[in-house]
């Protein structure tokens, strides 16, 4: 797993702090307080791990930005403070760049492919292994599977300085020491990503066997519960409700053809009500009639006694003007010529013959007396059809009343009746309803049988492929047998190391057992196994912070012989913790001449970062790629990791 750090920056609210990485060891090193650890810190928040709130980083800084090279991938990781999600820009197969937001932690839907989730994920995709899965419960195939993250690889590739001495990569934990015995298994190779996938096919094919056996059992639960034993009973009930429902349309449909013949008894009461309305309606015209005569009556009366009035005004007008003259025309205004020749019996005026006298006075008196016998003719019809419309308009009152009355008895018959009617309809129909919405109902169920029986064969046919896949898996373990040759490797490296390292107690004779059920070594003196102890009974807090190292970098010198996916960083933070130089001063020079060798020679492809507050430095005529930086609090050529920030 090439892991390999070029270059850190810090965004801080007054600067940008960059930390560059050598090839091969980078020690940081200076008094207390100035960085040293946050620079650790850092690389493990850019790789989706948390970040100390220390003071100087909730005050000054924003956000980190890491370089580094990810398997084949040249990768640039920005992250600031207090979010959980990274921006990462990487370029792919095909040199196009690829810029991916990404959940820190926690699952979620994929945010790159199929299955990246978070950053995890997207590590191991960088490095080029499939996500790897392993048993919740190890050894019991019936448990499920879950992913092993990154984080529980990169515990052994970052050694805090908090648990050099207090946890042995957590191996005691009830919890988390199931995920570190996962982590050290799947570097041994007791976990292969072709072991990963195929126990992940097998957990994908049992879950679905189980599930579909569970629908099974659940749907014949319900066709049980309901009376559903075969698909003979549901087609027999369904037959059963279509007939019934044919029964019910037919009489619905010979109810709608009945319903006219069986209201004959309302039959004669409409005839009744129909002729009544039609001698109403004539009585009406007739009263229309009267109105219309004595309208006509009373304008000529009113005519005839206007022109009374005329005849009385005319004769009393001839009386007043007989004998008078004009001396003037009374139609042009002219003068009358006295010398016009005339005779008797015509007018002066207009020379038209003059008649007798007693004639026109008699003419007068007949108008007069025709006028008068009109009149009383007229008020004597007036009078007659006044009477005749009172006697019209009581004998529309009176139909009117009766045809109310028949209506009233037609509505309550036909009340009677249609309610009587409406409520068989509504429950047949109601009744339809229920038995077309049971036979839909059947319908679906008659279905479930079949289905049941596909399903069981489904997950009948499941079992040979899970059959097969557990011979793959055995044959796959069986392959894995270099495993216990890795640990025998990682044993023989632990004590080497422990010698190198001069820790007190342990001797050439001694022999180093990894327990195969816990993982934690075992230091068993002269070979006594009755006498053996380990990280947790060793007591010396400097005795355990060797042990942890020493254990790391036997850990990564075997990867690196044997070819163990193990990532190509180790950071140690303060790995002279509870080791004084002064009082100790052989652990300390030995330690650092082992650890420079295996760094030159079988760890040349890992990066090593120490940070500690003593400089110690190669031995002369290394080639090792190798940095430092002081970081002092008033040197302004070492500044502090925040170079102007001067505090907690």
């Amino acid at each position: 797993m090439n892991l390999h750090l070029h270059s850190l920056k810090l965004l801080c609210r007054l600067s940008e702090e960059l930390i560059a990485f050598a090839e091969d060891v980078t020690f940081i090193h200076g008094t207390l307080s100035l960085g040293k650890s946050t620079i650790a810190r850092l690389v493990d928040f850019c790789l989706g791990g948390d970040l100390e709130q220390t003071t100087a980083v909730q005050r000054e800084l924003v956000g980190a930005q890491l370089s580094l090279r990810i398997g084949e991938h040249d990768v640039l990781i920005e992250r600031n403070r207090g979010e959980n999600q990274l921006r990462v820009t990487w370029a792919d197969v095909d040199r196009e760049p690829v810029i991916l937001l990404v959940r820190a932690k926690g699952d979620g839907p994929p945010v790159y492919g199929d299955e990246i989730a978070n950053m995890s994920d997207l590590l191991f995709h960088l490095l080029g292994y499939p996500i790897i899965r392993v048993r919740k419960r190890t050894g019991d195939e019936d448990s499920p599977m879950l992913r092993l993250s990154f984080r529980d690889l990169f515990k052994f590739c970052y050694l805090e300085q908090e648990e050099l001495d207090s946890s042995f990569f957590r191996l005691s934990a009830p919890i988390l020491a199931e995920k570190s015995k996962d982590a050290l298994n799947f570097f041994a190779g007791y976990y292969s990503e072709a072991l990963s996938i195929l126990e992940t096919q097998f957990e994908q094919l049992r879950n679905e066997q189980r599930a579909k056996r569970e629908a099974a059992d659940r749907i014949t639960e319900f066709l049980a519960r309901f009376g559903f034993a075969s698909e003979d009973q549901i087609k027999a009930e369904l037959e059963a409700v279509q007939q019934s429902a044919r029964e019910y349309e037919e009489w619905l449909a010979s109810d709608r053809r009945a319903y006219a013949s069986e209201t004959h008894f309302v039959d004669d009461l409409r005839d009744r009500l129909r002729a009544m309305s039609d001698q109403l309606q004539a009585e009406k015209e007739v009263a229309a009639d009267l109105d219309r005569h004595i309208r006509d009556q009373r304008e000529l009366r009113a005519e005839l006694i206007s022109m009374k009035f005329k005849t009385a005004r005319a004769d009393r007008a001839k009386t007043v003007l007989e004998g008078s003259g004009f001396e003037h025309c009374p139609n042009c205004g002219q003068p009358v010529s006295e010398h016009r020749p005339r005779a008797e019996d015509v007018c002066y005026l207009c020379l038209q013959p003059l008649g007798p006298a007693r004639d026109q006075e008699l003419s007068a008196a007949s108008i007069r007396g025709d006028l008068d016998a009109r009149i009383g003719d007229i008020d004597a019809s007036l009078r007659r059809h006044t009477a005749a419309r009172r006697r019209q308009l009581d004998i529309v009152e009176e139909l009117t009343a009766a045809k109310a009355r028949r209506d009233d008895e037609l509505a309550e018959l036909l009340s009677t009746y249609e309610t009587n009617h409406l409520a068989r309809t509504r429950d047949a129909e109601r009744k339809l309803a229920e038995l077309r919405e049971r036979a839909r109902f059947l319908e679906r169920v008659r279905a479930m049988p079949d289905a049941v029986a596909t399903m069981l064969e489904e997950a009948d046919a499941i079992s040979a492929q899970l059959a097969k896949l557990q011979r793959d898996i055995r044959e796959e373990q069986n392959r894995l047998s270099h495993a216990d040759e890795n640990f025998a490797e990682i044993e023989r490296n632990f004590l080497e190391a422990l010698l190198a390292t001069r820790v007190p107690g342990v001797a050439a004779s001694d022999r180093v057992r990894i327990n195969r059920r816990s993982l934690i070594p075992e230091i068993w003196p002269g070979g006594d196994e009755k006498d053996a102890y380990t990280f947790y009974t060793a007591g010396s807090g400097g005795k355990k912070t060797l042990l942890t190292i020493c254990f790391a970098l036997a850990l990564h010198r075997t990867a690196a012989l044997r070819g163990m996916p193990v990532p190509t960083l180790l950071i140690i933070d303060t790995p002279l913790k509870n080791i004084t130089p002064d009082i100790n001063p052989d652990i300390v020079t030995a330690f650092y001449q082992y650890l420079y060798r295996v760094a030159e020679n079988d760890l040349r492809d890992h990066q090593i970062v120490l940070i500690d507050q003593l400089l110690v430095e190669p031995p002369p005529g290394s080639d090792l790629d190798f940095t430092s930086r002081l970081m002092t609090e008033n040197d302004p050529n070492n500044p502090p990791l925040i170079s102007y920030y001067r505090g907690p």
